[in-house]
C-alpha cells in the first residue's frame, strides 16, 4: 500500500506536537498544512523543514488543490463539524482531536450528516492507548478482582492554557473529563445509565468557567465517584488521574501511573505492563492507518465516541438541572441507526 497522503488542519502549539508524530510515520506523507494564522504556518514549516509540503490559510483551497487521503483536524472544537464535513465532501477520511464538537447536539448532527459519505471519522482518544491503562483494563476484563461494584476516579491539576478554553462555562467537563469518561467505558466494558453532576468556580480560578466538578455515574450497577479540578493546590495527579476500582475479589488502583492490585489476601502487587508497539497518540494514528488498510472502522470511530461524549452531555444537563439525569440509550444510538 502506498503512503497515505495527509492534510493537517491546525498547526498551532498542539498541532505542532502532532507534526512531530506524523512526520515519523513511514506510512504517512504530509502533503499540506492549513492554519488561519500565518505565524503558526511559519512555525510549523520550521518544525517540518520540508519544502515539499504546501501551506494554506483556507482549508477549502487545500482540499481543492492537493489530493489527499486523510484530513487531520487539530483545531478548537467549535470548528470541527464544518471542517469534518468539508473533508468528507472532498473524499477524505477524517481524524480529529477530541471532543467531537463543541456540543453533544452538534456531534449528533455531524454523525447524521456523515452517513451520506463512505469514508469514516475517527476521534483520537489517546489516553486509552497507554500501558498502565491497558494493564488495568486487562485485569478487569479477565475478572481478576471479580465484578467491579464501585470505584473512584480523581483528577487534580493546576493547568493554565489561555485562549479559547478560557471561554468555556464548564471547562473541566467540556474539555478534559471526556478522556476519563471514555476510559471508564473502555476499562469497564460497560455503558453508562445515569449521572448526577455539580460544578463550581473557586475564587482563585484563572478560568472563565467552572474548573472543578464532581459526578456520580452509574455503569450498569457499577457506581463511580468522579472528581476533577483544573485549579488544584498541592500535589497534582497525572493526566490519567488516580483510579480505584473495587471488585468482589479485590481492588485495582492506579496511583502516579503505577497500576497495582490487592486481592483478598491483603497483598499488594504491581501489575505487569503490556508491551505495546505504539502508545498514546502514536497508537491513535496507527489505528487510523490500520483501519483504512483493513477496510474497517477504527475502534474510536465517531459513532462509538458519541457514547463517551454522551456522558459529557449528561453531566452538563445534570449541572444545569441540579438533578440526576438518565443517559438514554436512544440518545447514544440516535446517530448510529
Amino acid at each position: 500500500m502506498n503512503k497515505l497522503k495527509v492534510i493537517q488542519i491546525g498547526v498551532g502549539g498542539f498541532g505542532q506536537s502532532w507534526l512531530t508524530i506524523l512526520k515519523e510515520f513511514a506510512e504517512i506523507e504530509l502533503v499540506a498544512l492549513v492554519d488561519v494564522d500565518a505565524i503558526n504556518i511559519q512555525n510549523a514549516k520550521n518544525v517540518l523543514n520540508d519544502k515539499s509540503v504546501q501551506t494554506f490559510q483556507n482549508h477549502i483551497d487545500a482540499f481543492e488543490q492537493v489530493p489527499a487521503d486523510i484530513a487531520i483536524i487539530i483545531t478548537p472544537p467549535q470548528t470541527h463539524k464544518q471542517l469534518a464535513l468539508d473533508a468528507l465532501e472532498a473524499g477524505m477520511y477524517v481524524f480529529m482531536e477530541k471532543p467531537i464538537t463543541h456540543t453533544f447536539e452538534e456531534a449528533i448532527e455531524l454523525a447524521n450528516q456523515a452517513k451520506q459519505y463512505e469514508k469514516f471519522i475517527m476521534i483520537s482518544q489517546n489516553y486509552r492507548w497507554r500501558p498502565e491503562i491497558e494493564a488495568i483494563k486487562n485485569c478487569i476484563q479477565e475478572g481478576t478482582i471479580g465484578v467491579v461494584e464501585y470505584g473512584e476516579w480523581n483528577f487534580r491539576r493546576a493547568t493554565k492554557f489561555g485562549g479559547w478554553r478560557d471561554q468555556y462555562s464548564e471547562i473541566l467537563i467540556e474539555d478534559m473529563s471526556i478522556h476519563h469518561f471514555d476510559l471508564l467505558r473502555h476499562i469497564l466494558g460497560k455503558e453508562p445509565s445515569s449521572i448526577f453532576a455539580k460544578s463550581m468556580k473557586p475564587s482563585w480560578s484563572w478560568f472563565g468557567g467552572n474548573g472543578v466538578a464532581s459526578a456520580i455515574i452509574n455503569f450498569d450497577y457499577t457506581l463511580i465517584n468522579y472528581f476533577g479540578s483544573w485549579v488544584t493546590r498541592g500535589k497534582e495527579t497525572s493526566w490519567n488521574g488516580e483510579v480505584r476500582l473495587v471488585g468482589s475479589k479485590g481492588i485495582v488502583e492506579l496511583i502516579d501511573d503505577v497500576p497495582m492490585i490487592t486481592l483478598e489476601d491483603g497483598i499488594t502487587t504491581e501489575l505487569e505492563l503490556p508491551n505495546m508497539r505504539y502508545t498514546d497518540r502514536e497508537f491513535s494514528i496507527y489505528e487510523m492507518i490500520q483501519a483504512i488498510k483493513e477496510n474497517r472502522k477504527p475502534i474510536t470511530h465517531l459513532e462509538d465516541n458519541l457514547k463517551s461524549f454522551a456522558i459529557v452531555g449528561g453531566a452538563l444537563q445534570s449541572i444545569k438541572k441540579g438533578e440526576e439525569v438518565t443517559i438514554f440509550e436512544s440518545i447514544t444510538t440516535k446517530a448510529t441507526k
